[in-house]
């Protein structure tokens, strides 16, 4: 029941989100009258906050790719780009619901960050790279995953998303081209 009643609270903050994207906060109120649920529901077994939402829904968004992140060996899985096609754009489709409102309302003001922090730390410790232009392996960690963001954003935030299986090669397009290639003189 408590795993339910989670799943209520969680769509009932995408419902508000949805219904009001320039808002960056909703009460506690506003959130259990939306579920169908009582405030003290939501205190007394699962939120004390608003920020406690968020903060789950990060974790819960991301705790299946970040397990799957963490199985990755470049000698068996290949490169990480296809890597990430293969084996995490499907993962993010199945929570395309959730991941579509956080790009696309105030919900979360602190979403792109949050997955530029995460996933920055990832490639840093598991992408090779040359160091050029006087970045360091840090500002070449943010580039990259600051592009991947992008290209995935720009994908779930459509209303329907193509599925993963379609838009991966599209994706490691977009990842092999360069930005001058985007450009028309």
């Amino acid at each position: 029941m408590a795993k339910n009643t989670r799943e209520l609270i969680i769509g009932a903050l995408i419902t508000l989100a949805k219904k009001n994207p320039q808002r960056s906060s909703f009460t506690m109120t506003e959130i259990a009258a939306e579920a169908g649920i009582s405030r003290q529901a939501i205190y007394q077994k699962h939120f004390n906050n608003f920020e406690d939402i968020i903060e789950y829904i990060h974790e819960e968004t991301n705790q299946d790719i970040f397990n799957v992140f963490n199985k990755y060996c470049p000698s068996n899985d290949g490169d990480p780009i296809s890597f990430l096609a293969d084996h995490i754009l499907p993962l993010i489709y199945e929570k395309r619901e959730v991941v579509n409102t956080l790009y696309t309302t105030q919900a979360d003001p602190c979403w792109k960050e949050f997955l530029r922090g995460t996933y920055s730390e990832w490639v840093l410790k598991n992408v090779n790279y040359q160091l050029k232009y006087n970045f360091n392996k840090e500002d070449i960690a943010y580039i990259i995953t600051t592009m991947a963001i992008s290209f995935i954003e720009v994908w779930i935030r459509k209303d329907n998303p193509i599925p993963p299986e379609e838009f991966r090669e599209t994706f490691i397009q977009l990842s092999k081209t360069s930005l001058c290639d985007y450009i028309v003189s």
